[in-house]
């Protein structure tokens, strides 16, 4: 056995003893290797100033031939209106004030050219407002047309005279018929409910005009309405399109379309989904890298209790870091959204190496060897392992470069090769530092965690440890075969953030939905065949091609309205008379509908009577009103409140019931457009039966639209087809992963039977980590998916460790009681420090990262400083019990 093993060191030396003579004349020549070192260090950072950018656009996460980013692509070019666009959602609890809204916003946002460059807003145009109610349900016109039926009389009231005045003629009439015993139509108690409204807000100093446009539609809730905004994306901007963002903010702040006055602006869409993410990623990893550094100085204060390591340590990690992000920047170009985490995992990989050599260093130097000589040491004892350690990590990044998923890949590249480049940074930078700054002056005196009462346990009960980790090892088998991938894009993103929200809104109120399907037709006539095909779906709720647009039942609503303005032709034949009132006029109508309500008879049922109770209301504003100091300006402010739209609106209403039927060729430009390109082709949207944030409904669905439509597009789609290139991709880099340790195990450690005993408490806590990820529910998605390679990779790292410093002291107790095992433990919990951080992050794909990984390197720890040893344990009794046979 001995013999074997020297053979197998002879051969694999060379490399080992070249590195440690390297390692110990760059310490010996510590002053000209940190001169160099600094030198490339300060190069590198003010390249990597001038050269780093990050990418947001999710499309460079996959290739752009993919069959489902080709169909986007086609759908875009047909109907570029649709691409990069941000949805400005106005909500507020009137329709004049939303309406109003938009037609601020629209016309700000179309002034800065140099900012957008269209706007589409449904439904604000002339032709929309005069037929708005063609596009009425049945129901909704008819609800409306008994409105006006019963407001006829202050209708034609006001249009003889539009003014307050007018108004509380009318109010005048109705008290005395109320007072006559006449009950009066429901829309009395209203009206006069919104002059007391109209009224208490203006004494209150916060005067809200009258919408008439309330009054006649009467909306039911919230008023939702939409502009959507095409800017120019620049994907070098530090933070995805943040100059059109904040434009648009500003731009609603400066309007006043804050919810103090009534309305409510708010971002969704494309733009600000990416634009939201984006800024959540850098907060959060900035905040991860803080945090981690943090963690990592308490972990190594508590651990390594050597400033001159801990100095050491982080100064090669910050070398490191530095020449990693010029070699990410000389090779990929950029970062991505996937990517740009790669800072803070090299934080947790990249001091292993720093602590293995440090560590290793500081034990040859409390034997009183020479600082040089014991850094020599140090490279000749672990410096293989190391290297290796960097090889299997970089493995873990590096086996997604050859899948489809792209995202990961550049990572793969860009991590893979920090590896490499932290491990350079580790064999200059570091022994230069320890060199300069000495021996230690005493033997450091370091917390041992409690492993030298485990190691004489862990051999005592090597048997019990394996059985136990074979059965749970089992059970967390099992389990992992019930592990789900959620490829949801929109799940990747901070479900608080305001675009996400909104979106969500949107969706629950029926508004829009962002998980419909895009189906194109060559021409009109296909186009109503292909939706007659997909409303047969199951799964689809509603189809809506280009006849879609057009108002439905039109001869039975055209009749509604003809009769509407049959009942109306006193209000529409009404012509105003007269100049308008001033305060004298208007205190002299005050005057006289207060004595009509003071004259009015109690009665018993004031209380159940809503027209009462709201001649009671305004009575009270009205004696107020006349006890100001000035009560003919109050009215006359009063007056411009209430009679604000009303001529407008009541123009509107004369054309908007006296409309002829409408074809598709008769809808505004800009809403054809949108629906027909001009080779044609025509646009079909499929809305989905179910929620689609549940995957399984949404490939259902997806699946659905291309038994149909083959080459159907949207987010269903795209995200289905994403969700392919991830999932094949995680199984080929595990494979890949898998493989090429095993085979360098085999390679290193020249035994089938060593090689296994290493990988098998590795892949232990890989399906350890994946079945607590099914007992918190936390599935894989379209970030964590590197969890299970990069496990295989930090997995293999200990392994090694703890499995050569076996083979070289010959004995577990000895390899056991050496610096090695707090090495492997102070490394992993440094690396736990460094992930754990990423949990903080609002990017719920980093978040769920920082859950797997951390669970993933506890299981690590066990597994490597407890199974493995127990492992060998058992092994090294089955050979006793062999020799002593023979």
């Amino acid at each position: 056995m001995q013999a074997a093993r020297s053979a197998e060191s002879s051969d694999a030396n060379l490399y080992v003893r070249t590195l440690a003579r390297v390692v110990g004349a760059l310490a010996r020549h510590a002053g000209w290797t940190l001169l160099v070192t600094g030198l490339l260090t300060v190069v590198c950072v003010i390249y990597s100033a001038k050269t780093v950018r990050i990418n947001s656009d999710d499309a460079v996460l996959t290739s752009q031939v993919e069959p489902f980013r080709l169909d986007f692509k086609r759908f875009i070019a047909s109907f570029p209106q649709f691409d990069e666009t941000s949805v400005v959602v106005i909500t507020s609890d009137s329709i004049g004030l939303a309406e109003d809204a938009v037609e601020r916003m629209r016309a700000a946002l179309e002034a800065r050219d140099d900012l957008v460059a269209s706007v589409f807003a449904p439904g604000d145009d002339a032709f929309t407002r005069d037929h708005v109610f063609l596009f009425l349900d049945v129901e909704d016109l008819d609800d409306v047309s008994v409105r006006l039926a019963e407001a006829q009389p202050a209708l034609t009231a006001l249009a003889a005279d539009p003014s307050l005045r007018g108004l509380f003629n009318e109010f005048e009439t109705s008290v005395d018929a109320l007072a006559d015993g006449t009950e009066l139509p429901a829309g009395f108690a209203r009206m006069a409910d919104r002059i007391s409204d109209v009224t208490e807000a203006m004494e209150a100093g916060q005067p809200r005009p009258l919408s008439w446009a309330d009054e006649i539609l009467q909306p039911d809730g919230r008023v939702y309405r939409v502009l959507m905004v095409q800017g120019e994306k620049d994907y070098g901007e530090a933070v995805s399109t943040a100059r059109l963002i904040e434009g648009i903010r500003e731009m609603a702040d400066e309007l006043g379309l804050v919810p103090e006055n009534g309305v409510e602006v708010r971002l969704t869409g494309q733009v600000p989904l990416a634009h939201e993410e984006m800024v959540s990623l850098q907060r959060g990893l900035a905040l991860a890298g803080v945090i981690s550094l943090v963690l990592l100085s308490m972990i190594l204060g508590l651990g390594v209790r050597s400033l001159r390591i801990i100095v050491a340590t982080f100064a090669t990690l910050g070398a490191g870091l530095a020449w990693s992000t010029a070699f990410a920047m000389a090779t990929v170009g950029e970062f991505n959204a996937i990517s740009a985490a790669f800072a803070v995992l090299l934080i947790g990989l990249g001091v292993d190496f720093a602590l293995h050599i440090g560590l290793r260093a500081e034990e040859e130097m409390t034997q009183g060897v020479p600082v040089s000589e014991a850094l020599e040491r140090a490279a000749l004892g672990v410096g293989g392992a190391v290297s290796l350690c960097t090889v299997t990590s970089a493995v873990g990044f590096l086996s997604f470069v050859p899948t489809r998923y792209h995202g990961l890949g550049d990572l793969g590249i860009i991590a893979g090769g920090g590896m490499f480049v932290t491990l350079l940074a580790t064999f200059t930078v570091l022994p230069a530092l320890l060199a300069v700054m000495g021996p230690s002056r005493r033997p450091p005196h370091r917390l041992s965690f409690g492993l030298d009462a485990l190691y004489p346990l862990v051999q005592r009960r090597a048997g019990t440890v394996v059985v136990v980790a074979a059965v749970l090892g089992l059970a967390s088998v099992l389990l992992s075969l019930r592990s789900t991938f959620d490829f949801s894009t929109l799940g990747m993103r901070d479900p608080q953030s305001e675009s996400v929200s909104t979106l969500r809104e949107l969706h629950a109120e029926a508004i829009v939905t962002d998980y419909s399907a895009i189906v194109l037709a060559p021409d009109m006539e296909a186009g109503e065949k292909l939706a007659r095909e997909l409303e047969a779906l199951e799964l689809v709720s509603e189809v809506r091609p280009p006849s879609y647009y057009v108002p439905d039942e039109q001869d039975i609503k055209l009749e509604v309205l003809e009769d509407t303005a049959f009942f109306l032709e006193p209000f529409l034949q009404a012509q105003s008379t007269g100049p308008s009132p001033d305060g004298a006029a208007l205190l002299a109508s005050l005057t006289s509908l207060r004595a009509a309500i003071a004259a009015l008879p109690p009665d018993e049922a004031d209380a159940a009577d809503p027209a009462r109770a709201a001649v009671r209301r305004l009575s009270g504003n009205l004696d107020q009103l006349a006890a100001s100091a000035d009560p003919a300006a109050a009215l006359t402010r009063l007056d411009t409140l209430v009679v604000s739209d009303l001529e407008e609106r009541m123009a509107w209403l004369r054309r908007a019931v006296n409309v002829g039927p409408v074809s598709f060729e008769d809808l505004p430009a800009s809403m054809r457009d949108r629906l027909v390109a001009p080779d044609g082709t025509v646009q079909i949207t499929a809305l989905p039966r179910e929620n689609l944030e549940d995957v399984e409904d949404l490939t259902a669905f997806a699946e659905a639209i291309a038994s149909v439509a083959p080459r159907a597009t949207g987010r269903p789609s795209v995200e289905v087809g994403l969700g392919d290139i991830v999932t094949s991709s995680f199984g080929l880099a595990i494979s890949i992963s898998l493989t090429t340790i095993v085979l360098m195990l085999l390679v290193v450690l020249r035994n089938p039977l060593d090689a296994l005993l290493v990988t098998l408490p590795i892949t232990l806590a890989a399906f350890l980590t994946t079945a607590v990820g099914v007992l918190i529910d936390q599935p894989f998605n379209m970030t964590n998916v590197m969890v299970v390679p990069l496990i295989l990779g930090l997995g293999v790292d200990n392994g090694i460790h703890v499995f050569l410093r076996f083979r070289g002291d010959e004995s577990l107790a000895s390899a056991m009681g050496s610096s090695t095992p707090r090495a492997v433990l102070l490394s992993a919990l440094t690396t736990l420090g460094a992930f754990s951080s990423l949990m903080i992050s609002t990017h719920p794909g980093f978040r769920s990262i920082g859950v797997l990984l951390s669970v993933a390197v506890v299981f690590l720890i066990v597994c490597s400083l407890v199974v493995l040893p127990a492992m060998i344990e058992v092994r090294e009794r089955f050979r006793a019990r062999q020799n002593q046979s023979r």
